[in-house]
């Protein structure tokens, strides 16, 4: 078999993912709309029927990309926030910003597809929403077992606080890649950040009352 044969001309069997990587390859150099279907099955090794009959049409390969980033993301925030549902309010807050900034380091083309898809043209709006919804809605979760933990009560401050956390770690990142800048130096200072948001509030397990800004009698 020449060199130059389609892998799928051999009878390999491809893995999905394999496809998925070069679809996103594509669409990240590409962009939705001028991303050719022949150029994902260039990338792949394999042929436009083959791609067609495992993942659709070109707006479904897009779909199948961006939803498998997004899955990767949440697995990786439920990871780290179950990691770090004990611990000291410093190590937690780093812990809180690594899932965000790994993934933008890891899977740079995943991060631009799934969170600045605008940028290029192209929308996963609804998707990114729910996205980081559910991130905040974890963050908030994790937020309240610290209440229950340290005896405080912040009430409907908790899912304000996640979001605002959120907002933060994304702007953050997203300026540090537009300039160039250290993910790893980025993640600490969004990490101090958070941390300093959090020590606004009394969480001293001595204390055993309600959160309050300090400050406020």
């Amino acid at each position: 078999m020449s060199a130059h044969t389609p892998a799928s001309l051999s009878g390999r069997r491809f893995d999905e993912d394999d496809l998925l990587d070069a679809a996103r390859a594509v669409f990240h150099a590409e962009g939705f709309a001028a991303a050719q279907i022949a150029d994902i099955a260039r990338r792949a090794g394999t042929t436009k029927p083959t791609l067609y009959a495992r993942l659709g049409n070109k707006e479904q390969i897009y779909l199948h990309v961006v939803r498998r980033e997004a899955e990767v993301f949440r697995r990786w925030v439920a990871d780290a926030y179950e990691r770090g549902s004990r611990l000291p309010l410093a190590e937690l807050s780093q812990v809180g910003m690594e899932p965000l900034f790994r993934f933008a380091a890891e899977r740079a083309e995943g991060f631009n597809l799934l969170f600045r898809g605008e940028k290029t043209g192209d929308r996963p709006a609804t998707l990114r929403r729910e996205v980081v919804s559910g991130v905040t809605e974890q963050l908030t979760i994790l937020i309240e077992r610290r209440e229950e933990v340290f005896g405080t009560d912040l009430g409907s401050s908790a899912d304000t606080l996640a979001a605002a956390c959120v907002g933060v770690a994304l702007q953050v990142c997203e300026h540090t890649i537009d300039r160039g800048g250290d993910l790893n130096a980025a993640q600490h200072l969004a990490a101090r950040f958070v941390e300093n948001a959090f020590q606004q509030f009394d969480f001293d397990p001595l204390t055993r009352g309600s959160a309050r800004p300090r400050g406020e009698p």
